[in-house]
């Protein structure tokens, strides 16, 4: 397992290439979200590493990163951390892609190191993860980790995570990778991100932004991700269908390709 040591912290990270040597590439960083890792992003790799040096690395406290447990989780030492990790790994810019509690990071990111992106695109993302959808009641979260664990919590609202068409296989593939986190590290980041306002930055981060939502989303509804489309002066938004807030693996292909026309219009 590839790790690096960073900030007396181990991260687990993969790095993969398959683009053209003789043809000048841009890296592209992928950041996962709450309770995820970096193999929800496998189906994202064969589309974009074939065009672009890939990163991906799993998030501070989740399944191969360590983390020190009695530090609580900072939303800018979590920013801090994608720039670490460009830093080891000698990437001085990249295309940065976070989704849902990756994207919010990727948004304080995107404000405190500006000039270490190509571009941002935020999957299923928010500004304001305290504000969810009025279908959504959070307040059994906390409870469900401290007793059941990472798994119990990600499967305990797949309807509202997931599309009706969705196959079960996939769900439980996402369960069980969730478990390679330990509850109490979710609780900590929750703990984070819920008191975080970026509201107040989005008209600060100009680089180009691509928005990729589902129309139907609790955790981070449309409405928030409308505003960050307003608020921020280089944003594109694009709405799908049929998928919920894990769109991220529902299409993966589709979002992926998406993805790299974006970031082969900023390149040209």
């Amino acid at each position: 397992m590839p790790t690096l040591e960073l900030n007396g912290e181990q991260f687990h990270y993969h790095a993969d290439d398959f683009s053209d040597p003789w043809r000048s590439a841009q890296s592209v960083l992928l950041h996962h979200s709450a309770g995820g890792n970096l193999h929800r992003w496998r189906p994202w790799v064969p589309t974009l590493a074939r065009r672009h040096p890939t990163l991906r690395f799993d998030m501070r406290g989740h399944a191969g990163t360590t983390s020190n447990s009695d530090s609580p989780f900072v939303i800018t030492e979590l920013a801090a951390d994608i720039a670490r990790v460009m830093d080891a790994l000698a990437v001085e810019k990249t295309h940065l892609v976070g989704a849902s509690a990756g994207g919010i990071v990727s948004l304080q990111f995107a404000h405190d190191f500006p000039d270490r992106l190509h571009s941002l695109t935020l999957v299923a993302s928010t500004p304001r993860l305290a504000q969810m959808g009025a279908d959504m009641d959070a307040s059994g979260w906390g409870d469900t980790l401290r007793t059941e664990g990472t798994r119990a919590w990600l499967l305990s609202d797949t309807d509202k995570r997931f599309g009706p068409d969705t196959p079960r296989e996939v769900i439980d593939w996402y369960a069980d990778e969730g478990a390679k986190t330990d509850a109490t590290q979710v609780l900590a980041l929750q703990a984070c991100l819920l008191a975080a306002d970026l509201a107040p930055l989005l008209p600060q981060i100009t680089v180009p932004t691509l928005i990729l939502a589902a129309r139907h989303d609790p955790i981070t509804p449309l409405e928030a991700q409308q505003l960050m489309a307003q608020m921020m002066p280089s944003a594109t938004l694009e709405v799908f269908d049929g998928v919920g807030h894990n769109m991220k693996v529902e299409i993966p292909e589709t979002l992926a390709q998406r993805t790299l026309n974006f970031i082969e219009t900023v390149r040209a």
